[in-house]
């Protein structure tokens, strides 16, 4: 006589999965639990960011004249987009395209939301540091524009500002609190 092994009844195993998927998603929730990953709604971070009446005041004017063309960050796809008169425009009622009118209060805040918002971690703890050079060269708005050859990083426009230079300054004493108005007009009119 041959021995067989019989099968075991299929309830059987689909019972199995299904007591090892619970026990699977309780551990996880039970860990999640003991790790304290909930929300705690009584604990705040807080987010530091540049002065908007500063970057109203003049740095808008220059990353809109040396960033904001149509070919580089005036258009649409760009993960930092910059409006202005010269270049994108928000749309509007009226009717404003590029090279007509003045740039809009909308689209200089929508500008600062832009910059801001490329790094915010990195710019909070920057403007937390104010006066700390560390601070700035981990800020891609500061070390994008730098390009490589002046000690940044790559950057498709290649070199915008160089260290020191005007537009160096609009942007490095902006996020250190006091900007340098006459840096930004000089370096926003040299293009």
């Amino acid at each position: 006589m041959i021995a067989t092994r019989r099968k075991a009844p299929r309830r059987n195993y689909d019972k199995a999965v299904r007591v090892a998927a619970m026990a699977a998603v309780c551990g996880g929730v039970l860990t999640a639990i003991a790790c304290g990953n909930i929300p705690d709604n009584t604990r705040y971070t807080i987010v530091l960011a540049p002065d908007p009446a500063q970057f109203q005041a003049g740095v808008s004017l220059f990353f809109e004249r040396r960033c904001g063309t149509l070919d580089c960050h005036g258009q649409v796809g760009r993960p930092m987009r910059v409006y202005g008169a010269r270049g994108l425009r928000l749309g509007n009622e009226a009717g404003l395209r590029p090279t007509t009118g003045d740039t809009s209060i909308e689209e200089i805040a929508s500008n600062y939301r832009s910059i801001v918002a490329l790094q915010p971690e990195e710019t909070s703890r920057a403007v937390a540091a104010s006066g700390q050079d560390f601070a700035l060269r981990k800020l891609l708005i500061v070390m994008k524009p730098l390009g490589l050859d002046n000690g940044g990083f790559v950057h498709k426009g290649g070199s915008v500002i160089s260290s020191g230079d005007d537009g160096y300054r609009c942007i490095a004493t902006w996020i250190q609190g006091a900007t340098d108005q006459m840096a930004c007009k000089t370096a926003a009119n040299a293009f």
